[in-house]
């Protein structure tokens, strides 16, 4: 009789594991489409943050274009991914290098006019030709900063696609080499309401404080949290990392998901170095996939150029993949039947 009793429990216990996995099946299949996120565009296959280079990524098959703020001096918000001219990805009109100032420093954003900033060619180099080989990487000579709103003018080109943007605001607590934040993030949203975008663009940033601010002026924009592989962590025991908000990592549990739940009314998205939610590497957080997945957080890990890395994250269940090749990620997702 005892053996039967724990038979029972056994059978009961085994059931409902079945039953939890077949749930979870029937959840896992009914999410969003794989949301293919184009980095910078398409940076591997085109001049990153340039107009044909979002053209290619779209005709690559992205979902979402991923692509970086800045706001110039006389508050245009524009596309580049650094607070400065960057000499290794553009060049000025007349094909010469770019002079730093006094300081050794290229020009910020912030100190040009849009007419200035127009002025430059970001078409022309590849920063980096080992990590981008030419093919199928190709320059186009020519091609200017763009600002968001030419941005928005292009995704009107292509209404049946539905092509979402997922907004960088590229700031730095450390060095406020940009507009002052709520000036800068009140720029930014004006061209966001007046394009009527509100519902088709979520901003993301590593600094979480700016996240804060943007819910409470438009609460209906979805906010990504970036994290990494040293943003998360502490400057010391009483303080905490300039990037969180003022959440200290170590004392609030020292994983991914504890420092998520802290900022849970401003993140609705978790956008890691994909490194930190691989349990199999070192940078590993903590916390896997799932679990933060089961806390009501979407995972759309960066930057996967790797197409073995991208099967292994796709396989672990990530939302979406933020990559400079996203006609290659494109091509595992037919290969593997997933929409």
């Amino acid at each position: 009789m005892h053996l039967r009793i724990i038979f029972q429990k056994y059978f009961l216990y085994l059931l409902t594991i079945c039953i939890g996995v077949i749930l979870f099946s029937c959840f896992d299949h009914s999410k969003q489409p794989f949301d293919i996120q184009g980095h910078r565009g398409a940076r591997g296959l085109a001049p990153e943050n340039t107009i044909e280079g979002f053209r290619l990524a779209i005709h690559s098959g992205v979902t979402t274009l991923e692509f970086d703020i800045g706001v110039t001096k006389d508050h245009i918000p524009v596309i580049f991914h650094d607070t400065s001219i960057n000499s290794d990805i553009c060049l000025n009109h007349d094909g010469s290098q770019i002079l730093t100032n006094s300081m050794n420093h290229p020009p910020f954003i912030k100190d040009l006019t849009l007419s200035e900033i127009k002025l430059f060619d970001c078409g022309s180099l590849n920063p980096n030709i080992s990590r981008f080989p030419e093919p199928p990487r190709k320059n186009i000579p020519g091609e200017k900063i763009p600002t968001l709103q030419e941005l928005f003018d292009l995704l009107g080109e292509y209404p049946e696609k539905n092509i979402w943007c997922n907004i960088e605001l590229k700031t730095n607590p450390n060095y406020p080499e940009t507009l002052p934040i709520h000036d800068f993030v009140d720029t930014v949203l004006d061209v966001i309401e007046t394009n009527d975008r509100v519902s088709r663009v979520n901003i993301q940033s590593f600094q979480w404080n700016i996240l804060e601010y943007v819910r409470t002026q438009q609460p209906g924009i979805v906010l990504a949290g970036l994290l990494g592989q040293s943003s998360y962590k502490a400057i010391n025991d009483s303080i905490s990392s300039p990037w969180l908000n003022g959440i200290h990592f170590d004392q609030i549990g020292g994983t991914s998901l504890a420092v998520l739940l802290e900022a849970k009314h401003y993140i609705d998205i978790f956008s890691p170095s994909w490194k930190l939610v691989t349990p199999s590497e070192p940078l590993f957080l903590g916390s896997s996939i799932h679990e933060i997945q089961e806390a009501g957080f979407k995972v759309i890990p960066w930057t996967v150029n790797k197409t073995h890395i991208m099967k292994q994250l796709i396989v672990e269940g990530v939302d979406g993949i933020i990559t400079d090749y996203p006609d290659s990620l494109k091509l595992i997702l037919d290969e593997l039947d997933i929409p």
